[in-house]
């Protein structure tokens, strides 16, 4: 006869630890069965085995090239690993970084155990996630900067030096989610840090910069003086656990929660909602009357309005025109991709209107608007964005990235109309589609729906083919290439609005 685990009781000197009541947790988990099986085990590391085997021979070269970067582009290579390592703050700031579990939220934050207890593993959680960003920053600087050979020893010290790294600009997060002035220093500097890095890159393309040293292992002594303040300031966090207020807690850990259940539930379409009341919820907002001289523009004042009230987000873009032409270091695929990511992205500004009118067409229907002219309507704003950021940063990359002369930023232009379009498909995407039948591959069984989800608005780029072949082939190009571009963008987007959408009024 098995034995049920009893909880932990009170002794009369002092009440329960967290550590007690987690194991105490696991215990009775570990009763009702495991949560991880070992073929679940086996079937991730065979995954990712393959994986490796697989993509590893051919990305292996563009990770690791046999010769370091040489003149200016060195100097590049280290503004945007400076670059990133802001973006790890930027993003931890945004997820907490301290979070807690729902139901340690529930029942051990309110239970009278000890709040240091508590938050410990968040804390351990957040510096191991610091440390494995900076270790893969650390790799990455190695591979582009350290001298060849590189030994062994050497390699380990940029490692090293990489994760404490990382686990001091997790430490930074933590010390600002406590107290709400921190908080907004800290989120007021990362930009202008970023800012500021992105002018000195750009600054080292048109100016070239005395470039870092090439070294093969970082000082030890450098290493040791990290490790020590990294420990130090990791002991002063332990210590200011037990002082973080619970209302810095319940928010980063409910958002964080969804997330997770969208991850968990294969359903990233929740993200967006999420991600959209939580930024307007923390917007204290006044009232503004929508009168437009015609009706059925109602809902372009109503993009220009939230475009106003984003204009943080506007600056965001703006100084994000440069990147594609700063990668031009890397793979010659890269440039293309970071274009067609940043003009979606632009394009998206406003369009999360497009998603709440497909959820809720009421509106529509009291303004007399079908779903063909919805859509007309509501892709003037990102259609405007996608083409002023795509030939700003074309532009760029056409002085900077060493292309052959031509009319790039015109290309860039004729581009825009694509790009808003396809940012409209991935916005018009809805749920996943579960329904569909799986494929049998030779490989296994998988479900297309989320790959379906995945690539909904790829073929939307078919109409981008004269700007991307003049990026990908370096080719240079004319003023019948931007003609092309132009005729076809047009052209898409008509047909998008003609067969992709219905000319009937939206159904309540």
């Amino acid at each position: 006869m098995t034995r049920v685990a009893e909880p932990p009781t009170r002794r009369e000197s002092a009440p329960p630890t967290a550590r007690q009541l987690r194991r105490w947790v696991r215990r009775r988990r570990a009763e009702r069965g495991r949560s991880l099986s070992l073929e679940t085990a086996y079937v991730l590391l065979l995954t990712v085995a393959v994986a490796v085997a697989l993509v590893g021979p051919r990305v292996g070269p563009a990770l690791w090239p046999e010769q370091p970067a040489a003149g200016p582009d060195r100097a590049v290579v280290l503004v945007l690993l400076g670059a990133c390592a802001a973006g790890v703050v930027l993003l931890l700031r945004r997820l907490g970084p301290l979070v807690l579990g729902r139901d340690e939220l529930s029942w051990l934050l309110p239970a009278p155990v000890s709040r240091r207890g508590l938050l410990l593993p968040a804390l351990v959680r957040v510096l191991i996630v610091g440390a494995l960003a900076g270790t893969v920053l650390a790799l990455a600087g190695a591979a582009r900067l350290a001298a060849r050979p590189l030994p062994g020893a050497g390699l380990a010290g940029w490692l090293a030096l990489g994760a404490v790294s990382g686990v001091l600009l997790a430490l930074l997060a933590v010390a600002a989610q406590r107290r709400p002035a921190r908080e907004r220093v800290l989120d007021a500097m990362v930009p202008a840090v970023l800012v500021a890095l992105g002018a000195t890159a750009l600054l080292a393309r048109l100016h070239p910069l005395p470039a870092p040293p090439v070294v093969a292992a970082p000082p030890p002594a450098l290493v040791l003086a990290a490790v020590a303040t990294a420990a130090a300031l990791t002991a002063l966090a332990v210590r200011g656990l037990a002082r973080l207020p619970d209302a810095r807690l319940y928010e980063p850990s409910m958002t964080v929660g969804s997330y997770l259940d969208a991850a968990y539930a294969v359903e990233p379409s929740f993200v967006a909602g999420l991600r959209e009341r939580r930024y307007w919820r923390r917007r204290a907002l006044r009232s503004r009357p929508l009168r437009p001289r015609v009706g059925r523009l109602v809902p372009l004042q109503q993009d220009l309005l939230v475009l106003r009230r984003r204009g943080w987000r506007l600056v965001w873009l703006l100084a994000a025109t440069p990147l594609p032409a700063l990668l031009t270091a890397g793979p010659g695929w890269l440039p293309a991709a970071t274009l067609v990511v940043g003009a979606g992205t632009a394009a998206g500004v406003t369009l999360d209107a497009l998603r709440r009118d497909a959820a809720h067409p009421t509106l529509l229907r009291l303004l007399g608007l079908t779903g063909r002219r919805a859509v007309a309507v509501r892709l003037v704003v990102p259609a405007v964005l996608a083409t002023a950021w795509s030939g700003l940063a074309m532009a760029a990359l056409g002085l900077l990235g060493g292309l052959p002369p031509g009319p790039w930023w015109a290309l860039g232009l004729a581009f825009g109309p694509t790009a808003a379009m396809t940012a409209v498909r991935r916005a018009q995407a809805g749920r996943i589609d579960n329904t569909l039948p799986p494929v049998d591959t030779p490989m296994g069984t998988f479900a297309p729906g989320p790959v379906m989800w995945l690539l909904n608005g790829a073929d939307v780029l078919l109409f981008a083919a004269p700007t991307l072949v003049a990026l990908l082939a370096t080719a240079q190009p004319g003023w019948w290439w931007v003609g092309l571009q132009g005729a076809l963008s047009v052209a898409g987007v008509l047909a998008y609005l003609h067969f992709g959408t219905d000319r009937r009024r939206p159904k309540v």
